[in-house]
């Protein structure tokens, strides 16, 4: 199956999406590219992103910025790639563009914001 670039829309002032492809309802992930100018979520330094059940990656396609995970604090750059588990706070920062891959597909109920 080949697919072409989706729609984009922005998450919050930092953050702009853009899909790259719907999942089939039998997919066991999805990918979306993030553009990232500043903190994310929402500009607030005080809140993390929270999946419980998505697992992600982050594959940086340029641009450079920090990924946080859990307690750690990764400065990333074009060619990096960070993992970050289910159930585990992380945030963005910086100006970067990064391939977003998430498995399970990406379901809102499954985040929050902490």
């Amino acid at each position: 199956m080949k697919f072409s670039e989706g729609d984009s829309y922005s998450v919050d002032g930092n953050t702009e999406i853009t899909d790259l492809f719907e999942a089939p309802e039998d997919a066991n992930f999805d990918s979306v590219i993030s553009e990232v100018d500043g903190y994310h979520p929402d500009g607030d330094r005080e809140k993390k992103i929270f999946n419980k059940r998505s697992q992600k990656g982050y594959y940086v396609l340029e641009g450079e910025g920090k990924i946080f995970v859990g307690d750690e604090v990764h400065e990333v750059e074009k060619g990096e790639f960070v993992f970050v588990p289910e159930k585990t706070e992380h945030a963005l920062e910086g100006e970067f563009k990064a391939l977003i891959v998430t498995s399970p597909p990406f379901d809102p109920e499954d985040e929050e914001l902490r």
